[in-house]
């Protein structure tokens, strides 16, 4: 199975297993899953720093894998790259010209941060639905990262967060 899709792509900073499982199902191959723990993950990361840095490689992650297969029936990544822009960039800029221009609109926009803490945190817990929008910063950085080197033409290497 490995050999029929090229193994592992070597250009990507993060989120090679998904990338390679979509080439996988493209040649009908299928992925499974069972429903057991296999392995656990501890990502040692102990300051604050290195899960921003791992949020930016996320980010960078989603937007590489939606240049990639975004345009296929797929669209391998595409929800997450634009939440990522979404919230951590047009939004902020929408609150930082509506405070310039001192619009009322730039309460709504506001408010709209609490809103999405009240419906994520039932699923996810008030903590993790705080990181997980406060990642979304971190995020728009790593996709504005990935389209600034592919107008420069270059592939970023490992962002190592450890």
């Amino acid at each position: 199975a490995l050999r029929a899709v090229g193994g592992y792509r070597a250009d990507l900073i993060a989120g090679e297993e998904p990338e390679m499982c979509l080439r996988l199902r493209r040649k009908g191959w299928k992925i499974w899953r069972i429903d057991a723990e296999m392995t656990l993950h501890d990502a040692q990361m102990t300051r604050f720093g290195q899960w921003w840095k791992r949020s930016r490689r996320a980010g960078y992650a989603f937007a590489q894998g939606a240049a990639l297969h975004g345009a296929s029936p797929e669209r391998h990544w595409v929800t997450e790259t634009r939440r990522a822009l979404l919230w951590g960039g047009v939004l902020p800029l929408a609150l930082l010209l509506g405070t310039v221009a001192i619009s009322p609109w730039v309460l709504v926009v506001a408010g709209l941060y609490p809103l999405q803490l009240l419906r994520l945190s039932p699923r996810m817990g008030l903590r993790t639905a705080w990181f997980s929008l406060l990642g979304k910063f971190a995020e728009c950085t790593g996709v504005a990262e990935y389209y600034r080197d592919r107008v420069r033409g270059k592939n970023r290497k490992i962002l190592e967060y450890k």
